[in-house]
């Protein structure tokens, strides 16, 4: 048995396996809703009251599609879907999206008949549990399965550089990926050095293909000329092995990467703009309604605090900053001013530090709460700056930062926010930039709106917490 047919037979076993389990999730509801004696309805049901079990076996067919093609939208029947808590997470999503769905089903379908809601709920909740603990079970035989060596793919290396030892590496840490590292098929035997055997030369692959019984090769591009990978193709082309490539520019090639065609021709897309068409118009629209909101019922508050700054120290209580945000565009950001007047005189463009001298008593208050930020809803309503999104940066730091942090300019795709997902993760004010780069990277190429509420949510329970 190798790696894909044990790949499919896992899948079915998760698809069966979730079928009975909402099947016997409406059953169990059903019992703890009207016959158990665990609620006060239950007690009050005469036996005459209690409505038949068969009404709601009818629902097992209805529930099972909704929460099978849910599951699959939700790509929780891959094979390297695991038990992990974000698969978890993932499966807390799909079960909001199959119970909606479910109730809506009901009403259009049976729309005569009074199904009880918190029976829908209760098998809900027992699904999502049981589905968790199914694939944790087939986690771990999957695992023991490998560790007993059924069901590894027997794979080679093509060619040996700084990519293919990264590769390598990964496949040491997780020793039950179902890959089995036979060796290194080079044009020379220098692969000895880091420890994996030498099968041969690229010239002789079909041989070694079937002499080594391998099932899959990856191909490292940067270290393979086109024309060996060409002829690597045409030999193989008569032989089931599967053939996979390293490429070039892989730090660039994240999960939102696609292969268009334009006129027959492939196209490898890297990178797309995010927050376009519609999502963006939406994104712009919650921008513009949630600040318009925000600085009316806010604007007793604002005054109190620009009046209160001007009367506890000199200067002028909003405090103009220039700073760059979508696509390297300035703009003055606004905020209440938290530091004394001079501030900047001598030092310049410098991030502040949690206990900064230069703060005011007032301001001391104003930015643990980040009330210091309000104004900043007035940036998001001009389109200089959305609710959430990478913090903008001072104009007198990008260049300096862009030439010593990789990728540092990718977070002015974007409109620069009032929050953002480094924010939300410990990661605001002085702290690591390069940590902080990597997580507005992720915003981006993960970005949705579901996102941006969390985001906002998080946001509010950390102001909460001060």
């Amino acid at each position: 048995m190798n790696k894909k047919t044990l790949d499919h037979l896992l899948i079915a076993l998760t698809v069966l396996f979730d079928l009975c389990f909402v099947a016997t999730a409406i059953v169990i509801a059903y019992w703890v809703r009207f016959e158990s004696g665990w609620t006060p309805e239950a007690l009050a049901l005469h036996k005459g009251a209690t409505p038949p079990l068969d009404d709601y076996f009818r629902l097992i067919p209805l529930m099972a599609i909704i929460w099978l093609m849910t599951l699959k939208a939700f790509s929780l029947y891959r094979p390297e879907s695991n038990a992990s808590l974000s698969a978890f997470w993932t499966l807390c999503k799909a079960t909001g999206i199959a119970l909606i769905a479910t109730l809506a089903g009901l009403f259009f379908i049976y729309h005569h008949d009074a199904y009880s809601r918190w029976v829908m709920l209760l098998a809900s909740g027992f699904s999502l549990v049981w589905l968790f603990l199914g694939r944790l079970v087939l986690h771990r035989f999957r695992q023991a399965i490998h560790a007993q060596g059924v069901g590894m793919s027997r794979l080679a290396l093509i060619g040996c550089d700084a990519r293919a030892e990264q590769f390598i590496e990964a496949l040491k840490v997780k020793p039950n990926s179902g890959y089995k590292l036979v060796g290194i098929i080079t044009e020379t035997a220098a692969a000895d050095a880091s420890e994996i055997p030498h099968l041969g030369e690229s010239q002789d692959i079909l041989e070694l293909v079937q002499k080594h019984q391998l099932d899959t090769l990856f191909i490292s591009s940067p270290a393979v000329p086109n024309e060996t990978i060409l002829q690597i193709l045409h030999a193989c082309e008569g032989d089931p092995v599967q053939i996979n490539l390293l490429p070039e520019l892989s730090e660039f090639i994240k999960g939102g990467t696609a292969i268009t065609f334009f006129d027959g021709i492939p196209v490898l897309q890297l990178r797309e703009t995010p927050m376009q068409g519609v999502h963006g118009i939406v994104k712009r629209l919650i921008d513009i309604v949630f600040s318009l909101f925000a600085l009316l019922v806010l604007s007793p508050l604002m005054l109190t605090i620009a009046i209160t700054i001007r009367l506890t120290s000199p200067g002028k209580a909003i405090f103009r900053q220039e700073r760059v945000g979508r696509a390297g565009k300035p703009f003055n950001i606004y905020k209440f001013r938290s530091m004394r007047a001079d501030a900047e005189k001598k030092v310049g463009h410098i991030w502040a530090k949690t206990d900064d001298p230069r703060q005011t008593p007032l301001g001391k208050f104003l930015r643990r709460w980040s009330l210091d930020e309000l104004p900043q809803f007035f940036n998001v309503l001009k389109g200089d700056m959305s609710l959430v999104g990478p913090r903008p940066e001072m104009s007198g730091l990008i260049d300096t930062f862009s030439e010593s942090i990789p990728h540092y300019l990718a977070r002015q795709r974007v409109k620069s926010g009032m929050t953002g997902w480094a924010q939300v993760n410990g990661f605001r004010g002085n702290t690591s930039l390069e940590e902080r780069i990597s997580y507005d990277r992720y915003y981006i190429e993960n970005w949705s709106l579901a996102l941006d509420i969390k985001i906002i949510l998080k946001t509010l329970w950390a102001i909460k917490k001060g």
